[in-house]
This record gives C-alpha cells, structure tokens and sequence, in this order.
C-alpha cells in the first residue's frame, strides 16, 4: 500500500508571499548601496553604423562624473551557456567590435555620482557614426549579399531534419493543406522592467553583482569571463524578481557587463536601471517567425506528411536562436505520430532589437501553425477537430523521433476529455446562431457570431542533454530539527522555493514550516542550471528530493544507533522518528540532532545532505485549449468569452500554484493571439511602454477554467513534471480556430486584428 503524502498535492502558502504583499520584499530597483554611483548608456541612433570615434572628454571633466566605459573594451554577449562547454567555444559567447547594430545598442556606458550628473555627463558626449545600409526584412536578410551583419554573414544558424519519406508521403495523402504563418515580436512585458543592476568591485579583487538574473550561475561564468577574474571572485546575488518569463536568460544586453567594468574603475558600487522604453527597445523579445507548412491527411484523417519551413528573426545579435528552432523542431515532430516529416529552420540576422527566450521558447509560434493546419484539416475531412487529434496523438509508450526517447507519461486524452466536458464542446460546436428579436417584432441577425475553438499542445521539461542543465541541492539539518535548503533555482514568482520546500519536506518527515529555503546567491548555493524549459519543479525537485533522501539516510542510521534498531526498520512522521513495528521506542529529530551536534562532544557532528547532476530525462507534458469566442462582424474585434485549459503536469505538487501558472498562462496567450507585438517602422520600436504596447488589462481578462490531469511521470519527483511554459503555447491557435469557427474566416498572421476579421470577411 502507498503512504498517503502528507506535502506534495497540497497548496501551501508561497514562503514569499507575505514579505510581497506586505511591501518588505526588496526588489532590484529597491537596492541601495553607500557611495554608489548611477549609470546609463549612450545608445545608438542609427539602425547599422561604424563607430569612428567616441569624445568623453566634456563628460569626464564634469564635477561628479566618475568613469566611462565603451564598447571597444566592453564585449557584447552573443550566445549562450551551449557555448561553455569548451575554451574554443567560449570564445564564440563573446564579441568585441566597433559596429552598432540596432536603434537602442549600446555604445558607452557612464558612472556618475547622482542622476543628475548622469543627465548632464550623456548630453555631453559626442560620438561619430559611419552610418551602414541596414537589413529590417529577415526574407531579404536571407539572400542579401551587399549587407553584411556579421562575419559570417546574415544567416546565424540553419538545421533541417527528415524523418521517413514526405516525398512518399504526399504521395499517399488524399488531402492536402499548404499555408503560411507569421507571427509577432511579443515583449515579456514583467512587471518590474529589464533591467537593473549593481555591480561592486571591491578592492579585495572580488566582483558581486545584484542583478534579476533567471541564470545566476551562468551569469557568473560570464562575467568572470568579460572580467578575467576565477569563479571564486565573482558573487552573484539575484534578489526579488518581478516576473521574467524568459527575459533574464543571461546577461542583459548592456547592463551587467557595463556595470562591472564601471565598477573595477572607481572601486565603488555602479546600478545602472533600464526605463520602460530602454526594455521595450533595447532588450530580448519574442522571435517573429515566417513559417511555411505543408500538411497530408489520409481519407481517414490518418496525417501521412507534414514539411514544416521556418524563418525565423533574431534580431542584431543571436543568444537563443539554435534553441529555440531546436524547441520548433522537437515540439511540433514530437506531437503527432506523422511517419513522414520534414523540418528545415532558419535563423537570421536583421538591424532589430534582439529577440531570445521568451515564455514557450519558440512553440508558441510553431503551434500556431500546426494546429491551425489541423483544423483546416479537419474541415476539409469533416471530422471533429478533436476526434482528429485523438486518432493521430503521439501517446504514452511510442518512441519520440527527436529525443529518441519512450514517452512514459501522456494525459492528453484525459485532457481532452475533461476540457470538452467542462468548456460544453459538442454542444457549442453544433450550436446555431439565434436571431436577435427587436422589440417591434421585426427580426435581426447580430453581428455577433459565437465560436468555439481547441487546441493542443507538447512542451518538454528541462534541457537534460540537449544543453549544460545541471541542477544541485544542499541540506542542513539543525540543532532544533530546523532545515536549511540550499539552492540557486531562481525564483522568478512561480513559487519554485514553495515547491522545493515542500519536496524536502516530504522526504524528511517534518513539517513545512520547518523547512528554510536560502536566497539566490552563487557565493552559498551550489551550481543550477537555473529558471528555464519549465525545469524547478522536476530538476530542482529531483536534486532536492536526492539531497533529502542523503540526509535522511544518514538521520536514520544515528537514529539507529540510539534506539538500537537498524535504520529500514524506522520511520519519519511529523518531526518523530520512530520504529515501525514498536512506535514508543522513538526520538524526535530535535532531541537526536541536539544529541548528535551538541551533547555528545566526542561527536559534535551536523547531518548534511546533497546531491548534483541532471535529470534523466526531458519529458513531454501535455495539454489542450478550448477557446471560447465573440466576433462582431461589424468591427471585426474579437472577444475571447472564456478559456478551459486542461493540462497533464505528471503531479501538482502545489495544486493552486500550478492552477496559477495555467491561468496567467492563458491570459499571456490572449495577449499574443490578439493584442501584443512590436510594431516595428525601420528599426525603430513605435510603441515602446505599456501606453502603446496592448497589454491585458484585468478587466480584459476572461474567466479561464483550469483543470489539472495528472499522468504521473515515473522519472520525476513524486510523478511530477512541468507547466510554467507550455500553458501559453496553445492559446493563440485555440482562438484562431474558434474565430474560423463563428466567422469562417481563417486567420494566419498574428496578432489577429479587427482589419484582418473584416478584411476576410469582404466577399
């Protein structure tokens, strides 16, 4: 028979919960310092130029103007921690050049000793540019051969993939759909801007740096890179964060390398804090991705071919472009069982501001196109669109193609299911519209047409073996049967410190409030892979679960030596340790740990438990999307009236935090389906803040239904698996079905906009 679990399943309350609503937490703008100077940037106006030369000389000579660093010293950072893994690599992570290569790049960076100063000291400084011919189409980035963004050209990384014969394939199709997709350059939109910083290089040659990071370990690596200082001379501190959702996957262009090397020169601590407009302009976003997809469906509704083309733009410089087209590939050739499949994926450079990780790392807008092309299909077969995804899912216990891997869990069906149920789907799929009676008896049609549209969708866990992805947990068992959990899995607001706290606590026996949970800090934690891929709960919560499974293995055995049993015959319940068949022959982990670290000073020892490494695997979790809609063909605006999302996370191990995560989810969903993108007008970003940029507001927002399906994964912790990506994948492609749905207008470009409605509305 199983123990009933006494933490996981349950919803306690976030350990940081009370400090954020009562004001007390410190975020990084809150951070002050003693005689710390202020920073700010110099930042190109031109979308492609050659600086010639850079005159600080007026700045520097202004009372309280304290350093100036340039990017001829400063480099910038243009890949990711793939690129660690050796010194040849490294190299690659970094580049030192003289070129500017969107509106907003960094050229110098100055440390003053107020704001006002600063002001002064940046109107100063006079910088002459060569001004370059600028590329802002990625299809012209593809084949122009005049302009140069780079060394080795425009086009940053190119993979393609096949798997069966799709020639064979569409030979054998009795359908098929062709269509092309393109999707938006989204911002992360946190509630605390991207970014701030304060860098403190003290005398004693050791760096700390306090900064939002999702990556303080990595962080680190960088700047002991940038900087030529050891690990050990590198302290990274990541305080309280307000939302990243990607956006802090690294060093932010500009900020913490700047701030550092500000710092080395005055020997004082440097913030330097980016403004809304700077995040919007100047930082990573969502890549904007064309991408083309052929589909072949058998009379049946058995898919038989599907050749996916994708170009995807990453902006000036490239940080995150081969993963995110690796997310493309492994996402949409993981999903369904289609024999036949070809994936080619192109990323290129363009004089726009970066793009990177954001929120669903790329399947958002792969998804957006497959499942689009589903409901097309299914249209065509006149087939259920969900009977069609239920015929041809890729289920539990088939092999996926990519990871080359057996799927041990999958509760899409279960999803599907209870969605349906739940969202009314039969029903409102057969549903006519009634017409309006008007009060003089005479009959109207509305304009307002009801639609009902599904979705589903695949997101792996982690990154184990894909990328560097190691995770790390250190436990100490105190004196009063207190616990001390070390770990750098940051923190970003999803509550992963609960998370962690309640595994460890599960293990030991003891009650949740007992467990303390450290801050993000590289100088006491040991390495993490950090917030990414929907990782903490699985990663985090393995290393955490096998730190505490270290340290209970080693509380049992001097348990045993007191109360003269061996150790598998005793048990922990509630802060007791006790022997199974006799329950009076006991002690509590207080009086044993006092006994052990205090009274018997021939011992006078501290329990300890730790464990690192990755995790064994990569699994896939599940979910679908039901959509519900009102379309007013009049004005062509689109409402989206409720949203059931239904998602397998293996095990919740805090129900309410993963309902959360399901629902800000859906909300940031709507936003891409509808409302949110860069607009974009040669190089320059016009809407650059939350007045412009079309955010869901909370009276916006509509009910969304969350329900949890639990598959349980045999290789997480407790059966658990991820969620905080993967519930925004499937919005978007939920909603552009339900509109086709009430309108029978099928909309390919996102964001989905009232002049698109009513453009396919025209006869």
């Amino acid at each position: 028979m199983t123990e009933p679990l006494t933490h996981i399943g349950k919803s306690f309350q976030r350990i940081d919960g009370v400090d954020k609503v009562t004001g007390r937490a410190r975020f990084a703008p809150d951070l002050r310092f003693d005689h710390m100077l202020h920073a700010g940037l110099i930042r190109s106006p031109h979308a492609h130029a050659r600086v010639l030369r850079i005159d600080t000389a007026s700045a520097l000579q202004l009372p309280g103007v304290k350093a100036v660093s340039t990017i001829f010293e400063v480099p910038k950072v243009i890949q990711y921690w793939f690129f660690l893994r050796t010194e040849k690599k490294k190299k690659e992570i970094f580049l030192y050049d003289d070129i500017v290569r969107f509106i907003g790049d960094p050229v110098l960076a100055i440390a003053a000793v107020d704001e006002k100063t600063l002001e002064h000291a940046l109107s100063l400084v006079r910088v002459d540019y060569e001004p370059l011919a600028a590329i802002h189409d990625p299809e012209k980035a593809l084949t122009e051969t005049g302009v140069c963004l780079h060394k080795k050209g425009n086009i940053a990384f190119r993979v393609e993939k096949a798997f069966g014969n799709v020639e064979q394939g569409f030979k054998a199709a009795d359908i098929i759909v062709e269509n092309t997709y393109h999707t938006s350059k989204q911002k992360h939109a946190s509630l605390e801007p991207i970014a701030t910083c304060i860098a403190n290089f003290e005398s004693s040659g050791k760096l700390t740096v306090h900064s939002s990071t999702q990556l303080p370990h990595w962080s680190q690596h960088y700047l002991a890179e940038i900087m030529g200082l050891p690990l050990n001379r590198v302290r990274v501190i990541k305080p309280f964060t307000g939302g990243a959702f990607g956006g802090r996957c690294g060093l932010i262009h500009g900020l913490e390398a700047m701030c550092s090397v500000l710092s080395k020169k005055t020997l004082r601590p440097v913030r330097m804090s980016f403004s809304r407009e700077e995040d919007f302009c100047a930082t990573e976003s969502r890549h904007p991705m064309i991408i083309r997809m052929k589909t072949g469906v058998s009379r049946d509704g058995v898919l038989v071919a599907n050749e996916a083309e994708i170009l995807s733009d990453t902006g000036a410089y490239g940080t995150h472009y081969i993963g995110v087209l690796a997310d493309c590939l492994s996402t949409g050739v993981g999903l369904y069982a289609i024999p036949n499949y070809k994936f080619s994926g192109t990323a290129v450079y363009t004089n726009t501001s970066m793009a990177g990780a954001l929120r669903g790392y790329g399947n958002p807008q792969m998804n957006f196109a497959q499942e689009s092309q589903m409901d097309i299909l299914a249209d065509k077969l006149g087939m259920d669109p969900l009977a069609l995804r239920v015929k041809n899912y890729r289920k539990a216990g088939e092999m996926d193609p990519v990871l080359n891997e057996r799927i041990l869990s999958n509760g899409l069906e279960e999803c599907l299911e209870k969605g349906a149920a739940a969202s009314g789907w039969e029903e409102k799929r057969s549903r006519k519209l009634q017409p309006e009676f008007i009060s003089d008896g005479s009959i109207k049609k509305s304009p307002i047409k009801k639609g009902i549209g599904l979705s589903i969708m695949l997101h792996g866990t982690g990154a184990a073996r894909a990328l560097p992805d190691p995770g790390s947990a250190f436990l100490m068992i105190n004196s009063d049967g207190t616990v001390n959990l070390h770990t750098a899995a940051a923190d970003e607001g999803q509550g992963s410190r609960t998370v962690l706290a309640q595994v460890a606590a599960e293990i030991l026996g003891v009650e949740f409030e007992s467990i303390s949970v450290s801050e993000t800090d590289t100088d006491i934690t040991p390495l993490d892979c950090g917030t990414h891929g929907s990782r903490q709960a699985y990663c985090g919560g393995l290393t955490v679960r096998d730190a505490a499974l270290d340290a209970k293995k080693k509380m049992l055995t001097h348990a045993g030596n007191v109360l003269k049993v061996k150790p598998d015959a005793l048990k922990i319940e509630k802060g007791l340790i006790f022997e199974t068949a006799h329950p009076a022959n006991a002690i509590s982990i207080k009086d044993l740990m006092q006994r052990l670290q205090i009274q018997d000073m021939g011992l006078c020892t501290q329990i300890m438990g730790s464990a690192s490494g990755i995790a064994p695997a990569m699994p896939g979790y599940y979910g679908a999307v039901f959509a519900e809609v009102e379309v007013n063909t009049e004005t062509g605006e689109i409402k989206v009236v409720k949203l059931t999302s239904a998602f397998d996370v293996g095990k919740a191990i805090n129900p309410e935090m993963v309902k959360g995560q399901i629902v800000g989810g859906g909300v940031m969903g709507i936003g891409f389906a509808l409302t949110e993108g860069l607009i974009r007008k040669d190089g320059h970003i016009l809407n650059p803040g939350f007045t412009d940029y079309r955010l869901l507001r909370s009276c916006d927002a509509p009910p969304v239904e969350a329900i949890i399906v639990e598959s349980n994964e045999p290789t997480g912790p407790f059966g658990a698996k991820g969620i905080g990506e993967g519930c925004m994948v499937n919005v978007a492609s939920a909603i552009a079905n339900a509109v086709f749905h009430a309108t029978g207008v099928r909309l390919t470009n996102l964001c989905m906009t009232p002049e698109a409605v009513l453009k396919g509305l025209k006869p």
